[in-house]
């Protein structure tokens, strides 16, 4: 079964969060949860209490469910609204001033049926990640 969380109206810019996306997707909660943590970014504390919520919310919806077997599905942010402000510049003109609002978006799941390869780049191999397990390819 899935379980989602919105964070809505978050007062950081979208590609600043989407950065640390690619670090939880595919992961168990608690691993990506982990990896959270040794991030220095401010997005990393507000996704890392997203997965918290969700998880909680899997437990509110049925009790039987349990939490070492969560998994994140899909996360993304969303682009929200802007707040534009001004700045006086000189000779009597404006700057303007741009502070972007984001949405994000996490969903946990416990089925192993849908678990899909991910497909990571690194040293030259393209490596297929599949719960914990690396194959290497041509």
């Amino acid at each position: 079964m899935e379980y989602k969380v919105k964070v809505r109206y978050l007062r950081i810019g979208r590609r600043k969060v989407s950065r640390l996306i690619p670090f939880i997707k595919g992961l168990y909660v608690s691993r990506a949860i982990a990896n959270l943590t040794t991030m220095p970014q401010m997005s990393s504390q507000v996704l890392r209490k997203a997965i918290k919520s969700a998880v909680a919310n899997a437990l509110f919806a049925s009790r039987s469910t349990n939490p070492d077997t969560l998994w994140v599905k899909n996360a993304y942010v969303d682009k929200g609204p802007v707040l534009k402000r001004i700045r006086p510049a000189s000779r009597g003109s404006a700057d303007p001033i741009l502070k972007p609002y984001s949405h994000v978006t996490v969903i946990l799941t416990d089925d192993k049926k849908e678990a899909k390869k991910k497909r990571v780049k690194a040293g030259g191999y393209k490596k297929v990640v599949e719960n914990k397990q690396l194959e290497l390819e041509g």
